[in-house]
């Protein structure tokens, strides 16, 4: 009897040990040689068309840069074409992930930190159209600053428009600045702790989320404000259009990868370890984000159609 009890007190411990196991498998990345020797024609297949989408990426980067070079002037040449080169930067991080699953947050967090050193570099290029920050200000026609802009519109109907001055230009400049460094060393963290322990990452990863979202909130305020400023006194800049272009990075990268991870998850994908149901959601997130990237890049492209002579009006 006693042996019996004994047995039957296993039961359910082992059966618990073998759930847990079933989904560390399905859920778990998988080393890269297990990930190598087990490949699906699927993953096989998307591996080939990732890398064709990124080596059309990079062919219109270079189309475009062509073009920012005959048409842009000399001094807006850098921050323009820094800004063209985040697109392809962002499908090889896509690319990277599907090569190296188990690397998926290094490689997302390049795609968080493209948008937020494109916002910097926007915010450059903006006052490169005016010459500089002081010439804006001495400006005859300098437009007033207007604080009722997305994302803060409906919270900031009471501030009424401003004229520039050297320290509210200031101000702006330090909430775009902020995003990289806070940013960067909240991901720097979250990197940290999730390649040394994940199940901390999972407990702690949702009290970083409101300074990342606050952080990316003041950041496209602040960007908002100078490029529909820069706008009304160089309309044939095609900022507007930039600036939509940049917007898209973190809606394509950041909220549709967050909204797309926690939909696969109610489908069934791939099969047990290796190839499991990440390596496939992970997979078909990435490939998406490689063809809307390439859509991007022609979008932005088509920002640089502007003559020189609107760009210098």
């Amino acid at each position: 009897m006693m042996l019996d009890s004994q047995r039957d007190s296993k039961i359910p411990e082992n059966s618990t040990n073998d759930f847990n196991l079933i989904i560390e498998s399905t859920y778990d990345h998988p080393t890269l040689t297990d990930y190598y020797i087990n490949l699906t024609p699927f993953i096989t297949l998307s591996i080939f068309v990732a890398a064709l989408l990124v080596i059309l990426n990079i062919s219109i980067f270079c189309t475009t840069v062509a073009k920012v070079l005959k048409q842009v002037d000399a001094t807006q040449w850098g921050p323009s074409i820094f800004l063209c080169s985040l697109y392809p930067c962002i499908g090889c991080a896509a690319l990277a992930t599907i090569l190296v699953p188990k690397a998926w947050l290094i490689c997302h967090t390049v795609m968080h930190l493209c948008f937020t050193v494109g916002a910097v570099a926007l915010r450059e290029l903006c006052f490169r159209y005016i010459e500089s920050e002081a010439n804006y200000i001495k400006s005859t026609d300098a437009a007033a600053l207007v604080f009722n802009t997305p994302p803060c519109c409906c919270c900031c109907r009471c501030f009424p428009n401003a004229m520039p001055s050297k320290p509210k230009l200031c101000i702006l400049r330090y909430m775009i600045w902020q995003m990289p460094f806070i940013q960067g060393s909240i991901m720097l963290v979250l990197n940290l702790i999730y390649y040394g322990e994940q199940d901390l990452y999972k407990n702690v990863m949702i009290y970083f989320m409101p300074f990342i979202v606050c952080s990316i909130l003041l950041g496209i305020w602040a960007l908002n404000i100078i490029v529909r400023v820069v706008t009304t006194m160089r309309s044939g800049c095609g900022l507007m259009k930039k600036m939509f272009c940049l917007q898209l990075i973190l809606l394509l990268c950041k909220l549709q990868y967050m909204l797309l991870d926690s939909q696969l998850n109610s489908v069934t994908l791939g099969n047990s370890y290796p190839m499991n149901h990440t390596v496939y959601k992970q997979t078909i997130i990435n490939l998406l984000i490689l063809i809307e990237m390439v859509l991007v890049s022609i979008l932005a492209q088509n920002a640089y159609k502007t003559s020189p002579q609107e760009n210098g009006k």
